[in-house]
């Protein structure tokens, strides 16, 4: 009983190395204003992939992903910029069909079939 209720709280801790990938519904090109969906290197773009989240000038390489309260997910790793490379975090979530990433709002880009 214990083994079982250790390794629950194992994967609920977000601390297991199968969590430490972003959810597939987050996958993929987004932007902030969607006209700028397919310009390319546009300030206003966002990719996200499992295990890396990256802006224009930016990104995350995540290492460990916690699910907070309000249902989003604290993306913890290293941030790199044009400055190297440091530990950072930045804050996922889905609300309805847009993702809110680091407190900006993302619409997703439709890709060409």
């Amino acid at each position: 009983m214990r083994a079982v209720l250790l390794s629950t709280l194992f994967v609920l801790s977000g601390s297991a190395n199968a969590a430490d990938r972003l959810p597939k519904n987050m996958l993929g090109k987004w932007a902030s204003d969607p006209a700028a969906c397919g310009e390319q290197a546009s300030e206003l773009e966002l990719t996200v992939e499992p295990q890396s989240v990256l802006f224009y000038e930016h990104g995350y390489t995540i290492k460990r992903i916690l699910r907070l309260k309000d249902g989003s997910l604290k993306a913890s790793g290293y941030s790199v910029d044009d400055q190297g490379r440091a530990p950072g975090a930045v804050t996922l979530k889905l609300v309805g069909d847009k993702l809110q990433a680091g407190g900006q709002i993302y619409h997703r880009c439709k890709t060409a079939d």
